[in-house]
């Protein structure tokens, strides 16, 4: 599988405050990434170190087989979502776009630009000027700037927030889109539905160091929490019930709840699911419905420390 970001050791410190602790990773080519963490973990101090807006203190990183000595190389192959306050607000949409289009050396016409604008949402606001744009439309064209130039690599940092529910489902299809064109998508986002949903593997990055990595359904096997489930049966479980069942298969089936015609209990593994059922059936309980809940993504990030 082709790298296209490797990263060893690396460092970045602002005074005495170490802010990224010897950072180890590789993000493959054509893949979405999910990089997420708290307030001050050191995401933002991340992104600029690898896109040249900040400099390392030690450790080494290439991007696309570009040493990060030669970081200027690579910047051409880089397309990073600016932040809203960074924006030439008296510029027309379409304009500031053909503008910083001209800088990345992409060469689309008037029409492209504008159809661009359609594919993140901005249809009908291409000729108004961007200090009349609201918020979330500031973030389209700041995602629309990212995609200029055909870049390798696309960084969107919290592309979604402020957006609608309906602007927020556009940008995760043109995610996709991109990824399927064989583009690599960086991207962070404090919401962690959204991350699951979108990327492939995920970084947890906290206090400078990366806690957990792996794709959304690995971290969510790993993190001890379970798998909770709610079953509706006939009769309805009591919670002598599910200890002595436990104690029969030995293994541990944990009793939430009963809300309403549902029992709530909690398992280990989809291989303790099956087995649970089995066992229910063939103990004369009348299994109406069975419904899984894996733990959510937010779940890990709570319990990573």
């Amino acid at each position: 599988m082709t790298e296209i970001i490797e990263i060893s050791q690396l460092t970045k410190k602002y005074g005495t405050t170490d802010v990224l602790k010897g950072i180890d990773l590789t993000i493959h080519q054509g893949e979405v990434f999910g990089f997420v963490g708290h307030n001050g973990s050191g995401k933002s101090t991340f992104i600029h170190t690898i896109t040249g807006i900040t400099n390392k203190n030690s450790g080494f990183f290439k991007i696309k087989d570009i040493p990060d000595a030669q970081i200027d190389k690579s910047k051409k192959i880089i397309g990073v979502m600016p932040d809203v306050s960074n924006l030439y607000e008296h510029m027309r949409g379409v304009h500031f776009l053909q503008y910083m289009g001209k800088l990345s050396g992409d060469r689309r016409s008037k029409r492209d630009y504008i159809t661009l604008m359609k594919e993140v949402g901005l249809e009908g606001d291409e000729k108004k000027r961007i200090k009349s744009y609201s918020f979330g439309m500031k973030k389209k064209i700041c995602i629309a700037q990212a995609l200029l130039g055909n870049p390798d690599l696309i960084i969107l940092d919290e592309p979604t927030s402020g957006l609608d529910p309906e602007s927020a489902i556009k940008i995760r299809n043109i995610v996709k889109k991109y990824q399927k064109l064989g583009k690599t998508i960086l991207l962070t986002s404090h919401n962690l539905d959204e991350i699951d949903k979108v990327s492939d593997r995920v970084g947890i990055l906290s206090n400078g160091v990366i806690k957990k990595l792996g794709t959304p359904r690995q971290l969510k096997e790993e993190t001890g929490v379970g798998i909770n489930i709610s079953v509706r049966t006939k009769p309805i479980l009591q919670r002598n019930d599910i200890q002595m069942l436990s104690k029969k298969l030995e293994m541990v089936v944990n009793f939430v709840e009963n809300k309403k015609e549902y029992t709530l209990l909690q398992v280990a593994s989809e291989e303790e699911i099956l087995t649970l059922s089995r066992e229910l059936i063939e103990s004369g309980v009348q299994l109406y419905e069975l419904k899984v809940e894996q733990c959510s993504l937010e779940e890990v990030f709570m319990n990573t420390k």
